[in-house]
Order: structure tokens, then sequence, then C-alpha cells
């Protein structure tokens, strides 16, 4: 996956997940999603109860904060400038804006694997190929010890890797009680499409991000 990933420059996506954040279940969200390295995002939702939200982040820009456009009457007549980690990001999601991402769920599967196995702790199965929305997928399981005081990410991770691309497209994660907290898919998945600072300048007329900045 950090091979096939290293050659990716550029990929959008409907990016698709569905948490639990503090004990209760949130709605299913869905957003377009455009990447550029060294980490640009842009997020656009096409569904759930904030659709119409907009959101770029670039880092060393706007002092490491994303901006937001929110969809409304009032909250619509301003950006908002916010840390990514922010209270009010987290109380919505399991994760700031920066882990959004192929690159960030690589990270965290390679790290908590490569440590796991070192440590005699990691049970992998193997599933075998299925089809899935875009092609056949690898359907890979890991179990890590079932003790949040290992340190892991979670207890247990269902993966399904592109066998075109070798890139992960979907990954449900499973907490120490094995309740399902998070699941998250990358469908419509484009790799290295030509996009520029274009895509992630707020003052393109695409997009609806109103020129007052308000910082939080």
């Amino acid at each position: 996956m950090q091979r096939a990933f290293g050659r990716v420059e550029t990929y959008t996506a409907r990016f698709v997940r569905q948490e639990v954040v503090e004990g209760e279940l949130r709605p299913r969200e869905e957003a377009l999603l455009k990447w550029q390295r060294p980490g640009r995002i842009y997020l656009r939702w096409l569904s759930g109860p904030h659709r119409g939200r907009e959101i770029i982040y670039v880092p060393g820009r706007e002092d490491g904060r994303m901006l937001v456009r929110e969809p409304g009457f009032l909250t619509g007549l301003a950006t908002f400038a916010l840390v990514p980690d922010s209270p009010r990001v987290l109380r919505e999601s399991r994760h700031p804006v920066t882990d959004v991402g192929l690159g960030r769920l690589i990270e965290l599967i390679v790290a908590n694997a490569r440590r796991a196995a070192a440590a005699g702790e990691l049970t992998l199965r193997d599933h075998g190929e299925a089809p899935g929305p875009a092609g056949p997928e690898r359907r890979l399981e890991a179990l890590l010890p079932r003790d949040p005081g290992r340190g892991y990410y979670s207890y247990r991770l269902e993966l399904a890797v592109s066998v075109e691309s070798s890139l992960p497209v979907r990954a449900r994660v499973y907490d120490w009680d094995d309740r399902l907290v998070g699941d998250y898919a990358y469908l419509e998945l484009r790799l290295n499409p030509p996009l520029g600072q274009r895509d992630f300048d707020p003052a393109n007329p695409e997009y609806a991000f109103p020129a007052w900045t308000l910082r939080w």
C-alpha cells in the first residue's frame, strides 16, 4: 500500500463515513474529496445534515487553520478559520480533517501492524477477493490485543484493498468491545487527475466561500 500510494500525487473520491462519536452514532455523510501532495484537502458535503459544507486545508496556510464554509442564512455569511482539531470539529468526528485521506489511513494501518507484528500481537486474516463497487477487492481483517492500555488504534479492522491499485478503499474500525465505531469508504477513486492551486483556493468561483473570514 505504501509503495502504491507513493506513486499518487493527486486523487479525487467520494468520501463516505459513519462514526460513533461520544457514544452516539452519527448520520452517514458523503463528501467530494480532492487531495494533493503534500496534504492539501478540499471537501464538499454531498449529503447528510451538513450538505453544502465546504472545507479547505492547505499545510502552511492560514496559520495551520482550515477554512470552513457552512450552509445556512446566518452561518453562510462568513468563512470560518478553525484549527483542525478544535473541540467544535471533534464533536462531530473521531478525527481532525488532517486525518482524512488515504495517506493517513495507510500510516495508521502500517504503524499499528508493524508494532503488533514485532510484539507477536497481530492476527491477520486474508478473506480473499470479492467484488467491490469499482472492481475486485482483497478483504483483510486485522486483530490486535483487546486491551486499550496497549496503545493501539483499535481492536479490530476490516479492510478492503483494490486489486487494481493496491490502495485501501474501505475501512471498518471496531473498538475494544468489538463494536463498529467507524466506517470509511473512498468511492469513485480517481488517481492523479490534473488538480492545481485553484482546486484549493477559496476564491475558486465554483466554490461558495464568503470573502469575510472569522478566526476561531
